[in-house]
């Protein structure tokens, strides 16, 4: 037979196999902060300069309440900050696309009898270098979004690099839900404003986990930087850490994920299913560590926070020797190919001993004479695959390369009818999938058999 339409064909069971691994979590860009969309006005004299710090309750409704002045510089100027407060409008925080209870601190200065700005106006108008900035402000603040991008990028046209443009921008992005381009928006500015940090640092650690698999270099480099933003808080170590397995550093992976683990274990705030994205990645960090006693140990953890999640942690663990075993294929180490498709298939999930078994079958199909492989053994492996998904086109192209081998060695005709029907019933399959390659390659392999 064929070994290297076989070869080609085992690369596609893998192909299959792959293809079950689980996204990257999102828990980097799970929490929106609350902001003022308009500010208000005071009926109180204002005592002179000085900066004020206002906590105030912003509810998932959109209602607020003014908690305490947190800071200021002149006392007297406290009454005048609250009823600014009091009197602003807000937009709730959110959790992915929930509305949630939050805090926000409102910071308003004053210069001589008059309310100059809150702080993240001061900011802006200290960058703007002459170009007004304020219309792009107020599409911000009023939750236009792209008509404030669409604004920001004609300002960049004429003021290329303006850091107060590049801020506002990355904030219309980052509310837009434009991660990506709101980490590369601040990435260009070298003085973040600390109005700003906040979404900085959390479009960087977003867009660090969004980019991770397509442009791991850049998603170390985003991750570090929303680390040095943000002061380090576990958002921003998670997309570190995500950043870091995505680069094959796996101790450092282990460590950063740990501390965001155990700093989530130990805050009965945190939330389960930020909990949970956090184990997945901490789960592929033990793997990749070889750290399996872990694994399995953390595996539990993540059954007890998701019941429902079926075996989730059990698939993780089933794709990762899945991926080794494709690995091995590769590298012609088909023995121990052998060995992790067995892992996998022993990991405990259900959805993946089916690819495991077909997996492992091609594994021994495609060994030289010089391995002695055990065409047996191949077609246990395939037919327990068939058992299981009896309407798989792979796990039927493997049963039917191992009846066929089989019958090379013996020449007992049932082996060969055996073949044929489960290689006709996988070119079936695969042309209703509309996989005709893989159909093209299931046809090579039936004029392949011998009479």
């Amino acid at each position: 037979m064929n070994r290297m339409i076989r070869i080609t064909a085992a690369t596609a069971a893998l192909a299959f196999a792959l293809a079950a691994t689980p996204a990257f979590a999102q828990y980097a860009n799970e929490f929106t902060p609350a902001k003022v969309t308009h500010q208000g006005t005071t009926t109180h004299d204002i005592a002179g300069s000085g900066t004020v710090r206002v906590k105030v309750q912003v509810n998932a409704d959109g209602t607020h309440k003014v908690i305490q002045v947190e800071s200021s510089t002149n006392p007297g100027d406290n009454a005048a900050a609250v009823e600014i407060a009091q009197n602003s409008s807000y937009s709730p925080a959110h959790r992915g696309k929930m509305p949630v209870d939050s805090f926000y601190t409102f910071r308003l200065r004053f210069s001589g009898k008059a309310v100059v700005a809150n702080e993240e106006e001061s900011a802006i108008a200290s960058q703007a270098g002459g170009v007004d900035v304020s219309g792009i402000d107020a599409l911000v603040r009023g939750g236009k979004y792209k008509d404030a991008i669409a604004k920001a990028n004609e300002a960049l046209a004429s003021s290329p690099g303006n850091p107060a443009v590049l801020q506002l921008l990355g904030a219309a992005q980052y509310f837009d839900n434009d991660f990506v381009d709101a980490a590369t928006s601040f990435s260009r500015v070298d003085d973040i404003k600390k109005p700003f940090q906040s979404i900085a640092a959390q479009s960087f650690a977003a867009g660090s986990v969004r980019v991770s698999q397509s442009d791991p270099s850049e998603s170390l480099d985003w991750a570090r930087k929303a680390v040095a933003v943000s002061g380090g808080d576990a958002n921003s170590r998670f997309a570190l850490g995500v950043a870091q397995l995505a680069n094959k550093q796996y101790p450092d992976a282990l460590a950063t994920l740990k501390s965001v683990h155990d700093s989530m274990i130990a805050d009965p705030k945190s939330d389960s299913k930020a909990k949970l994205q956090v184990d997945q990645e901490l789960l592929q960090a033990y793997l990749a560590t070889n750290d399996t006693a872990s694994a399995s140990s953390l595996a539990a953890e993540m059954k007890a926070l998701d019941p429902s999640g079926g075996d989730a942690a059990a698939h993780a663990i089933a794709v990762h020797y899945l991926q080794l075993g494709g690995d091995a294929m590769t590298a012609k180490k088909f023995g121990d190919a052998v060995k992790y498709f067995d892992q996998a298939a022993n990991a405990g999930s259900s959805a993946d001993v089916v690819t495991a078994n077909y997996s492992a079958a091609l594994a021994i199909e495609n060994m030289g004479p010089s391995d002695k492989p055990d065409y047996s053994k191949a077609k246990g492996y395939a037919i327990k695959a068939v058992t299981a998904a009896p309407d798989d086109p792979m796990a039927n192209f493997a049963a039917g390369i191992a009846y066929a081998d089989t019958y090379a060695a013996g020449r007992n005709r049932d082996d060969r009818a055996q073949a044929l029907t489960y290689l006709n019933k996988a070119d079936q399959l695969a042309k209703a999938a509309g996989n005709l390659a893989f159909a093209q390659q299931i046809e090579a392999q039936i004029k392949n058999i011998p009479q």
